[in-house]
């Protein structure tokens, strides 16, 4: 029950239609016995908004698009992972001061756990905050990047960062493919019949990554498994950011399988999809 003990924390972004972070977070919360509460915030006004964390006491603030670049002037320190990536999801609020960090390469370093990286050929779809997430945790694990955009020459900032070199999207059939990356939001409810590879044939070797968590299954997922390969929904990663977003606030670890499990079941059951995905 909210009171007037009760903790304000926020998803900022627009449109926020399709986050499931209230959700996510307000279920750990309730776990870990937390008199807090996370809100949506859909804003086009981030000068006020910025000014308003401060002045409500917000203590976490859960960033997502089109904000994790811009919201960078507005803080007052930033981790090492941000500064390197550009891009900040969380905004945690340290003695009055607010301080960026990028937890989506946590949540993606839980959605690969099982996935062996070295020496495989990933190719990365975006050339966004995301896709740079991606490639930063790929490098970092010794993989041989690929990258597909519809304007290439936004890559090359992130070549030159990360490596890698740009696919030929009318070749990409004849690439040694064994992991696929899909950073953007094209599959994203309500447009959930759009896929990014509409017209790739799918192999039963290779592992497809959807970002998108909502919906569960999206349709570049269920092409891939109608050729068997092995897919992993973006709810692994969705979950995995935001367990460490609330790591971060309480300063203490909290991910437990009992944890991720209970919330699993439920946000599968909140986005109407049976629970069939790694």
């Amino acid at each position: 029950m909210i009171n007037n003990k009760t903790q304000l924390n926020l998803v900022i972004g627009n449109p926020l239609d399709h986050t499931k972070s209230p959700i996510l977070h307000n279920l750990i919360y309730r776990a870990l016995n937390c008199n807090a509460v996370l809100l949506a915030h859909a804003t086009n006004d981030l000068p006020t908004t910025m000014s308003a964390l401060k002045t409500f006491s917000v203590a976490l603030t859960a960033v997502t698009m089109p904000y994790k670049e811009a919201i960078l002037p507005y803080l007052d320190c930033i981790s090492p992972e941000v500064k390197e990536l550009h891009a900040a999801n969380t905004i945690i609020r340290h003695n009055e001061k607010l301080t960026g960090y990028n937890t989506d390469i946590d949540g993606i370093a839980y959605a690969l756990r099982n996935i062996t990286l070295p020496n495989k050929n990933v190719l990365i779809i975006g050339a966004g905050g995301a896709s740079r997430a991606a490639a930063y945790y790929l490098k970092k694990n010794n993989a041989t990047i690929l990258w597909l955009n519809r304007t290439p020459q936004h890559l090359l900032p992130l070549i030159e960062k990360f490596g890698g070199t740009i696919a030929d999207l009318k070749q990409l059939d004849s690439y040694p493919i064994d992991i696929i990356i899909n950073t953007t939001p094209l599959g994203m409810f309500p447009h959930i019949n759009v896929s990014p590879l509409p017209n790739y044939y799918f192999k039963a070797d290779q592992i497809i990554f959807d970002m998108v968590y909502n919906p569960l299954e999206t349709l570049l997922i269920q092409n891939a498994k109608e050729k068997n390969a092995i897919c992993i929904s973006g709810i692994d990663m969705f979950i995995g950011q935001g367990i460490k977003q609330i790591e971060l606030w309480l300063n203490k670890p909290i991910m437990t399988p009992d944890l991720i499990d209970s919330v699993k079941k439920e946000l599968c059951s909140s986005l109407n999809k049976p629970m069939e995905l790694i």
